[in-house]
């Protein structure tokens, strides 16, 4: 169910404000405000570091919330969900999506660098490169989680093994840093890239690179707030 009589404040976390508002996120992302591997700073803090007036953007927030109430019916806060569900939703929902995309965006990322390559090649180099390292970080760290730290935790949630706790906290650290490091090259890109913004003369082709690197970068947003902020919230 949800609260009617939430509001967002600037003391709250990031995470929390996602988890009980899911719109939220659009919003985040349209300022430009981390709210996955940021999830548990304060949106004060955020909103400061990013020079945004708070009070303006709390009216906004708090509007667009009470909109949510009124069309919503349900909804699903993942928090009150059983962890194992959770895990099960990662991989079928992120981890899928985000093989599927980098395959594909590898492959029509080396089509634009070869057709576009005497107009725009130092610009498409370095995404090349940029891209490069964002795939196999991910290629690694979906591998990783779903052959180590996914099964770990799904044992111990079904037998509460104290003996595995230290194990899966150790996992979960080096999994949160990953996050980061994936998070740096897509800023990276998206500085890069004018935010994902298409050159005028960039052909079809290049502009759906553009818009999946956005999607995908939405997408990995969710999927690591999902993780970050909620289920290791839950060992």
């Amino acid at each position: 169910m949800m609260d009617v009589k939430y509001e967002v404040s600037g003391g709250q976390n990031l995470g929390e404000i996602v988890s009980v508002f899911p719109g939220s996120a659009e919003i985040f992302n349209e300022y430009k405000i981390d709210y996955c591997c940021g999830g548990h700073d304060t949106l004060k803090e955020a909103l400061k570091e990013k020079n945004i007036p708070e009070q303006e953007f709390l009216k906004k927030m708090n509007s667009a919330y009470e909109s949510f109430v009124k069309e919503a019916s349900e909804y699903k806060d993942w928090r009150r969900e059983e962890p194992q569900k959770l895990i099960k939703h990662i991989i079928n929902s992120h981890h899928q999506y985000t093989k599927k995309e980098l395959k594909d965006i590898d492959f029509l990322m080396t089509k634009i660098l070869k057709v576009h390559f005497k107009s725009h090649g130092e610009e498409l180099l370095k995404l090349h490169r940029l891209f490069g390292g964002l795939k196999i970080e991910l290629e690694e760290h979906l591998v990783k989680e779903e052959e180590n730290l996914f099964p770990l935790m799904t044992e111990y949630f079904a037998n509460k093994d104290a003996e595995g706790l230290e194990e899966i906290q150790q996992f979960i650290l080096d999994t949160e840093e990953e996050h980061d490091a994936a998070g740096d090259i897509l800023k990276e890109i998206e500085k890069l890239t004018g935010d994902f913004t298409p050159p005028e003369d960039g052909c079809n082709t290049y502009r759906l690179v553009y818009s999946k690197l956005d999607a995908l970068e939405k997408d990995l947003f969710m999927h690591i707030y999902l993780e970050n902020t909620v289920l290791f919230g839950m060992v």
